[in-house]
């Protein structure tokens, strides 16, 4: 904004709550929960107004608002949105809502939750943690920015902490001298009360980056707020005229992660700031792949990104990351729209598949003709994964989406007036922002967060398989000492680190991990928990190897299960496959699980000609004179000349029913005219009979021919 003090400042407090994916394991949290308590921030005006913007998941319920001892309950019957609003006249009051008072709000079904703090020219959004996500004693370090003193005010860095849970000793380090209790790296202690709430400004124009933040009694919950009351960004530049509200929940080191992705904001071409804040000392920060910066426990790293460009941010070591809109004069907004904001930039590895999300108003980021301004959500998620995404079951137009290291970035800009989802199955993280003039701000609204202290592995990153007899292996590992407990959803446990697991049958199992900690009195168990799929494989059978007779179209058809694909040998993919030459066919059937089965047929084409059976009727192998036996070579042998088959069995009989020759073809191949062809035993001359039986290995044809053979001598 361009700073002026108007005679009417006046603030709101809106919440959005949107409908929930389906995210339960304790350790896991993202915008979804029944329980949410949380503190605003100063900012440079008065609370006139508090407003409560809520999407519930079902109708009816009822939203609860407390304040201190009061509650206010707000049954909601007709609509899945609705809105609460308070002015300084109603009851309660909107200075109730004031930023050192610990708010609480809770549902009956799970909601999402963004709080704004708003003042006219000066506002700011965060995402609100549910209470039950929040990890047991959770360690912090604030990531903020720097205030302005230029109007004689205290604007400036600020930070609050609101307990979850009864007696917190909260044990602050600060990186900042402050207005009330803190001196720059001297330690600071104090005990909270569940819903109290501790709050500090820091001294003129310093920030309170990097300041640690944990709890030493037993494993306590609570939560911390950064932000400042009202800042420019950046500092260095004489345009940069708008001085702007910052309001972020910060994030715990066990959601902290070591690799992101930022996102441009859509029309801003001045660019923007990160910063980095390290959680362990000698921290190695990449920005590309290139080393930047070396920290230790709460250094920062500020870097303007001066070119409107998205990029990748890697550490050796957890880090938070916050990502600043410019101000006015400085973003490069081609209408001078914008000013300052403040987000939490999300792990890439922390993405969801489903958030739904609306856009909230400010006096100055509306609908308002006379007053333009735009609305965005920017989307972030692996390259090569674009397919599937859609915002109201549309697919996404990514043909502008860019890819930055691996992963692909883009901002759609939005109808305000409309409720939104956008889903992918293979993940996704999501931002809202908008800006009109003199305003802006920007949240996270798509996100799954693991507990990085404690982490479930699986192998290869695989939770499916195509085949009961595959084996699945899970690890677990953490920073803290503890035990592992498995329940594979299929009525059998296990312990252990390290566990691999097969399941009998396919199906769909719910295998939990379980977290012990023994050494940590208090700490709530870490519950992790994944879907295992065992899918059956599309078995078939192209059926035995054959022998086909030349000239025929055989046709290769397989019963298979439906929607399944084909893949033939020759790349066809029809459900049937015409063959009529000798070779080796194969096909592959896919579902719709990407599970594949490979089946191969040999088929051979032969002669199957049967009419080339050629049988002598007579035969002379000799003359018998006296003692002499005699024979003039020609026609000794009764000998059967065929071709299509390669086995013949066959009986020679005299007249009297005898058998005097019994043979099989290849072994035998012909009648020499002697009892069992032994030349010592000559049969007589006369009629004989036959009965031939003839095969065939390739094609299984079979034929018997009988008749008469006249033996002379």
């Amino acid at each position: 904004m361009r700073f002026s003090l108007l005679p009417f400042l006046h603030a709101f407090v809106l919440i959005t709550v949107l409908s929930p994916q389906n995210l339960k394991s304790q350790n896991q949290t993202n915008n979804y929960g029944k329980e949410f308590r949380f503190t605003l921030l100063e900012n440079y005006g008065s609370l006139d107004k508090v407003s409560f913007v809520v999407s519930l998941t079902k109708v009816p319920d009822t939203i609860r608002i407390s304040v201190g001892a009061n509650t206010f309950p707000h049954p909601v019957y007709k609509n899945l949105d609705t809105i609460i609003s308070y002015t300084k006249l109603t009851t309660p009051n909107a200075f109730q809502f004031g930023p050192n008072k610990g708010i609480l709000v809770r549902a009956n079904n799970e909601i999402a939750l963004y709080a704004m703090n708003n003042v006219l020219n000066s506002s700011d959004i965060s995402s609100i943690t549910p209470s039950e996500r929040i990890p047991g004693n959770p360690e912090y370090f604030v990531n903020t920015y720097r205030g302005d003193e230029s109007f004689g005010r205290a604007n400036n860095s600020l930070f609050s902490v609101l307990a979850i849970d009864d007696s917190c000793y909260i044990n602050i380090m600060p990186t900042a001298d402050s207005k009330y209790n803190l001196i720059k790296n001297s330690p600071f202690g104090i005990w909270l009360r569940k819903g109290q709430v501790y709050y500090e400004q820091a001294a003129d124009s310093q920030s309170f980056a990097g300041t640690r933040v944990w709890n030493s009694n037993g494993c306590k919950r609570f939560v911390v707020f950064e932000g400042a009351k009202c800042s420019y960004v950046d500092y260095s530049a004489g345009n940069c005229s708008g001085c702007d509200h910052l309001y972020n929940q910060s994030r715990p080191i066990q959601y902290l992660g070591k690799s992101f992705t930022t996102l441009p904001y859509s029309g801003m071409n001045g660019g923007y700031y990160y910063q980095v804040v390290a959680s362990e000392n000698n921290t190695t920060v990449s920005v590309n792949g290139i080393p930047v910066s070396n920290l230790n426990q709460g250094g920062v790293y500020l870097y303007n990104q001066s070119s409107n460009t998205s990029v990748c941010i890697t550490a050796d070591k957890a880090i938070s990351l916050v990502q600043l809109m410019k101000s006015g004069g400085c973003n490069g907004q081609p209408n001078n729209l914008g000013n300052p904001s403040l987000m939490s930039v999300i792990p890439d590895n922390q993405m969801t598949t489903s958030a739904g999300f609306s856009f909230p108003y400010t006096s100055n980021i509306a609908q308002n003709p006379s007053n333009p301004a735009e609305f965005y959500v920017g989307i972030i998620c692996p390259a090569g994964s674009l397919r599937g995404l859609t915002i109201n079951d549309i697919p996404v137009d990514t043909a502008k989406f860019v890819n930055t290291c691996n992963m692909a970035v883009g901002s759609i800009k939005l109808n305000p007036a409309m409720k939104y989802r956008v889903q992918s199955e293979f993940g996704f993280i999501a931002y809202m922002y908008a800006y009109g003039k003199d305003e802006s701000y920007a949240t996270e609204i798509g996100a799954s967060f693991e507990n990085v202290i404690t982490t479930l592995l699986l192998e290869s990153n695989r939770n499916s398989s195509c085949d009961s007899f595959n084996v699945f292996r899970f690890k677990a590992k953490s920073d803290s000492l503890a035990t592992f407990q498995w329940s594979f959803g299929d009525g059998t446990t296990a312990s252990g680190d390290s566990v691999s697991k097969q399941y009998p049958k396919t199906g769909k199992y719910r295998m939990k991990m379980t977290a012990f900690y023994p050494n940590n009195k208090g700490c709530t168990n870490d519950t992790f928990s994944r879907t295992i799929s065992v899918h059956k494989r599309p078995y078939f059978t192209l059926g035995k190897d054959s022998n086909v007779c030349n000239g025929v179209f055989f046709q290769v058809a397989p019963v298979v299960e439906p929607n399944v694909s084909f893949r033939w040998s020759n790349n066809t993919t029809s459900g049937l496959l015409v063959v009529n030459s000798t070779q080796t066919v194969w096909l592959t059937l896919s579902d719709s699980n990407n599970c594949t089965y490979t089946d191969t047929l040999n088929l051979k084409f032969v002669n199957c000609d049967s009419n080339s059976i050629i049988i002598p009727n007579v035969f002379t192998p000799g003359r018998i004179d006296g003692t002499q036996a005699g024979t003039d070579d020609v026609n000794d042998l009764f000998e059967t000349r065929f071709s299509g088959f390669d086995m013949l069995k066959g009986k020679i009989f005299n007249r009297w029913g005898q058998v005097v020759y019994n043979f099989e073809y290849p072994k035998d191949a012909y009648w020499n005219g002697a009892y069992d062809n032994d030349v010592s035993r000559p049969c007589a001359a006369g009629t004989y009979y036959y009965i031939f039986d003839f095969s065939s290995s390739e094609t299984g044809q079979k034929r018997t021919y009988n008749g008469v053979v006249q033996l002379i001598r």
